[in-house]
């Protein structure tokens, strides 16, 4: 048997789950722009030089093949570094079926993941499509709704603790999806919920 024929044996689904974390992830604005700053000037094209513009148009093409690895550059340091502080993310999708009444909102507490944190503080990212009502703790033990009134609205919460709900509310049939980021020192999680809302 050739080691052609050898079947690998499977990847592991942490390591699976890390390498799709890895992919999804981009480097911060700041990164890049450092990255970016660090090329060089591009150089003044003299007048009477003989094949100036040749000169000039490929050092237009290595800088603009520099961009790129440049910034694929900063973004394998950003994965490294932030790798290295915490552990890989966690992804999961939920689907959930709202009962919607005859009238008004029907109201539903998102369930997150929070025990990888530890009961470290979180930076929570939640993102829901138009006509989604959100109500978020304010972390004085009460709460602030918001309505989306746009195609998708973010919302940001800044050490959350995972002792106050995360409730979302929807008025008409229809699938909605929403998306959950949490991330503390001890752990990252990307969540999905898809809410299918129907009237009896």
């Amino acid at each position: 048997m050739s080691g052609h024929d050898r079947e690998l044996p499977p990847i592991p689904q942490d390591l699976e789950a890390s390498v799709r974390a890895l992919r999804s992830m981009t480097p911060p604005d700041a990164l890049v722009e450092r990255a970016l700053s660090k090329l060089p000037e591009r150089p003044k094209r003299p007048a009477a030089a003989e094949g100036s513009q040749r000169a000039s148009s490929l050092w237009g093409w290595k800088a603009f093949l520099a961009v790129p690895a440049l910034a694929a550059l900063a973004s394998a340091a950003f994965v490294v570094g932030d790798m290295g502080a915490i552990s890989p993310a966690i992804e999961r999708s939920e689907e959930l079926a709202i009962a919607l009444p005859e009238e008004g909102d029907a109201w539903m507490h998102l369930d997150l993941w929070t025990h990888g944190h530890a009961d470290e503080p979180a930076v929570v990212h939640l993102e829901v499509p138009e006509h989604v009502r959100v109500r978020l703790p304010d972390g004085e033990g009460g709460s602030r709704e918001q309505h989306c009134q746009q195609e998708r609205c973010s919302h940001r919460l800044t050490r959350y603790r995972g002792d106050a709900p995360l409730s979302v509310a929807v008025a008409q049939p229809g699938r909605y999806e929403i998306h959950v980021r949490h991330e503390s020192n001890e752990a990252r999680v990307r969540e999905r919920f898809i809410l299918i809302a129907a009237r009896d």
